[in-house]
């Protein structure tokens, strides 16, 4: 009796062997692995398998890792394929050096089409013991390992095959939702050495006054000051030291100053560019590290004098237009976007040379657009109808003249002596306003918008157009990470492009816009160049960037946009990932895909813009 319950107790602890403990349960929680998001939301291991997950594929990148990069293309391969059988590949990216923002905008460049996760102190890397990138790690619905290593044997740190002839992570995946073990549990990795080590800051003493004051007034005060839209304030040596733990995190994850877009250094710079250099960067971590000393006041820079609330961006105005009557906006609900006309019908065109929007209540106003409108009747607008009208099906009828968005620098606009917008006679204002509700109180709106009018008509006219992706032109599957959209545009004429606007609802992750050309026989790409790239797009921060040098695009010239939508649980401002999204005006329910320009015909005033 004794020698069989000794054979029991033997076989029990080696069958417990064999189902070797999740490496991160010895973890004290203080010691958990923190993964961020492209988004900064903090995410484990387990949030990521998900209830019904049969495992995952942790592939461990590098954005300066030349083995990595080739291996991405078949990395995206297997996502696809190993995701609808329950395994969720995400990618990792462990080395000291890379930011939130620099991981993202390597996802969007290499387009990844899984998750990809930035490893806070490499710590995953550490307790899963991994040293090199690329390389890969089958963790089970336990999370046990259940492979490690190379993905195959075609790419090396010192050469490639025509083809691989192992495929250690396919058979990995392979096992794994059969559930068994593959034959080969481990096998080295080759690629390029994690970077583990950080470099040493400068010791020297940074203080408030003399060092962070000027670059929280150049960068941050426009938006952390009374009636800005930031959350505090950050005037006083007080205001900044005891919010300094939250600055760290959202400059070194580059999601403050927001800044979202990067112009190809071929068509010049943007203006109005907020982020921050890496110097600056540099300076604020240090003073915060170093305790965030106030120093001398005497070494502070001149106070700015910020514009009141009642003041007006662009200066004195000649007219003010406001919506005719406020308009009561429920505490609750969702509400249809509002069109408001206002009287204009002028007897001959007129010229502005500044034009600024303002809502009249910024806690229910989502965004404005100015259109123009005949004014030959009086019809009313509404729903979806108004937007067919308004924008037409491709927004080749839009006739918007500015728009309101949240920190966008372009809501107050003085152009330059040469230019001008036209407000073509007989025609009048209508104001599309879309409300939030602000869920405390009903309350009432009244927005406006100021103009200074030129004297004389420009040598250059301003004129905007709308491309966008029509009602019925996509569906996004629910909890797709990575869908991808294109939309193709065109100008019928020779034009210098001044400034572009991308937008998107919630769901909207980034965007690009190329000028490419196509092999006229088989239309195939043969030319790509990519004019802006946002790799994180943040539906908050809707920017219109602005060219300090334009762009001229030839009559005819393609410009391919590329949208990517995240309808998963990853993305924080999804409200549900398992619905499918199709175009709709609600930010919450539906999705868009649009670019507005801002244009001047190359030789005289130019109105028809072809969208296809």
């Amino acid at each position: 009796m004794r020698r069989l319950l000794l054979s029991l107790l033997l076989a029990a602890a080696g069958a417990a062997a064999l189902r070797a403990a999740s490496p991160l349960d010895a973890l004290e929680p203080a010691r958990q692995p923190r993964l961020k998001s492209i988004y900064s939301g903090v995410h484990d291991l387990r949030e990521l398998l998900g209830k019904q997950g049969r495992g995952l594929a942790v592939v461990f990148l590098g954005t300066e890792c030349p083995v990595a990069r080739q291996y991405l293309p078949k990395l995206n391969e297997l996502s696809r394929e190993y995701r609808a059988q329950g395994v969720q590949f995400v990618g990792i990216y462990s080395d000291a050096g890379v930011t939130v923002f620099r991981m993202a905008q390597h996802a969007h460049d290499q387009d990844i089409s899984f998750p990809v996760l930035q490893d806070v102190e490499h710590r995953l890397a550490d307790v899963l013991q991994v040293t090199t990138t690329p390389e890969v790690v089958v963790l089970d619905a336990r999370l046990e390992k259940s492979y490690q290593g190379a993905i195959d044997d075609q790419y090396s740190r010192h050469g490639q095959r025509p083809a691989a002839t192992e495929s250690y992570l396919r058979d990995a995946l392979a096992a794994l939702v059969k559930g068994e073990q593959p034959q080969r549990r481990q096998v080295p990795a080759s690629g390029c050495p994690l970077e583990r080590t950080a470099p040493r800051r400068s010791s020297d003493p940074r203080t408030y006054y003399k060092d962070v004051a000027p670059i929280v007034q150049q960068h941050c005060q426009v938006c952390h000051r009374a009636g800005g839209p930031g959350p505090f304030e950050l005037l006083t040596y007080n205001d900044v030291a005891y919010n300094a733990e939250k600055i760290r995190e959202v400059v070194m994850d580059r999601r403050m100053p927001p800044w979202h877009g990067l112009l190809n250094a071929e068509f010049g710079a943007l203006l109005n560019d907020k982020r921050l250099s890496a110097d600056e960067i540099e300076t604020l971590v240090a003073w915060i590290d170093g305790g965030a000393a106030e120093g001398r006041r005497s070494d502070a820079p001149p106070s700015r004098r910020w514009p009141a609330a009642g003041d007006w961006e662009i200066g004195q105005p000649d007219f003010v237009y406001r919506i005719p009557q406020p308009f009561r906006v429920p505490k609750s609900g969702t509400l249809e976007y509002q069109f408001f006309r206002v009287k204009l019908d002028l007897a001959e065109d007129r010229w502005f040379r500044a034009v600024d929007i303002k809502p009249g209540n910024p806690e229910v106003v989502h965004h404005i657009s100015l259109h123009l409108a005949p004014a030959t009747n009086d019809q009313s607008y509404g729903g979806l109808a108004a937007m067919a009208l308004l924008y037409g099906l491709n927004g080749e009828l839009a006739r918007v003249i500015n728009d309101f968005v949240p920190g966008d620098t372009y809501n107050a606009k003085t152009y330059p002596p040469d230019q001008a917008v036209r407000i073509p006679k007989h025609t009048d204002l209508i104001f599309e306003v879309h409300y939030t509700p602000n869920g405390r109180a009903a309350t009432t709106d009244q927005s406006m918008v100021a103009f200074q009018w030129a004297a004389a008509p420009p040598p250059h006219e301003v004129l905007t157009t709308v491309f966008r992706v029509p009602i019925g032109g996509f569906r996004i599957p629910p909890r797709d990470p990575h869908f991808r959209m294109e939309d193709t545009y065109y100008f019928a004429h020779d034009v210098e492009i001044d400034a572009i606007r991308p937008h998107y609802h919630l769901r909207g992750k980034s965007y690009r816009l190329e000028l490419i050309e196509r092999d006229p026989e088989t239309d195939e790409i043969t030319s790509r160049r990519t004019i802006l790239s946002v790799p994180v797009f943040d539906q908050a921060w809707q920017r219109t960037y602005e060219l300090a040098r334009p762009l001229h695009i030839s009559a005819g010239a393609e410009l391919l946009a590329t949208g990517h939508f995240d309808n998963s649980a990853l993305n924080p401002n999804n409200p549900d990932p398992s619905a499918e999204v199709v175009w709709g005006q609600q930010t919450r329910t539906g999705e868009m895909f649009s670019t507005r320009f801002k244009y001047r015909r190359v030789e005289a005033p130019l109105s028809d813009v072809k969208a296809q």
